[in-house]
């Protein structure tokens, strides 16, 4: 009976352990370090640069609804982005689906969650519309097999990438740090 009670309370463990791992997987480091580390790389450059994809967004099968779980990353994203120093960031939503279905639907359903997660940053976290482009292409740029479940969920998903204009990050640090 010990023995029963032991190995149900690993298998437990081991199915949570995988759930935090798959709701962590997909996350990148924090929005503000990533966006910091980006400006630091693009402080000498003039004009709009091409900052970065700062994190992916996945997707069950057929779904286009965003998870609860993306909320903090997407409210600290949006917080960073609404200072006055990023006030010229924009934000490009890149969705994408598997492979399964035509090729037509595929590309529907990825503009339809760029869309529905376009509508969540404004509505949600008060981001300004017109600062967000969505685009769609369907089951191209796959970036896993799509013969396997796992593959296709990493498939499934939506990008955001960023585009600004960095000022001297030096300022932005020390604004930032007297703001805390």
């Amino acid at each position: 009976m010990h023995k029963s009670y032991l190995s149900t309370v690993a298998f437990l463990l081991l199915c949570f352990l995988l759930c935090i791992h798959d709701s962590i997987a997909g996350m990148q480091e924090s929005p503000l370090a990533y966006i910091k580390a980006q400006e630091r790389k693009h402080e000498d450059f003039e004009g709009e640069v091409y900052l970065g994809h700062v994190m992916t967004i996945n997707y069950p099968l057929n779904s286009v609804e965003t998870d609860n779980r993306y909320s903090p990353f997407l409210l600290e994203l949006t917080d960073v982005l609404k200072t006055p120093m990023r006030r010229n960031y924009r934000i490009v939503l890149k969705g994408f689906s598997d492979k399964t279905g035509p090729a037509d639907l595929n590309r529907n359903i990825s503009l339809k969650r760029g869309e529905i997660l376009k509508r969540i940053l404004i509505n949600q976290f008060y981001m300004k519309g017109e600062r967000i482009t969505i685009q769609g292409f369907g089951s191209s740029h796959p970036v896993a097999s799509n013969e396997t479940p796992e593959g296709r969920y990493r498939n499934r998903r939506v990008e955001i990438h960023l585009y600004g204009t960095v000022f001297d990050t030096d300022h932005l640090s020390d604004k930032e740090e007297e703001a805390k």
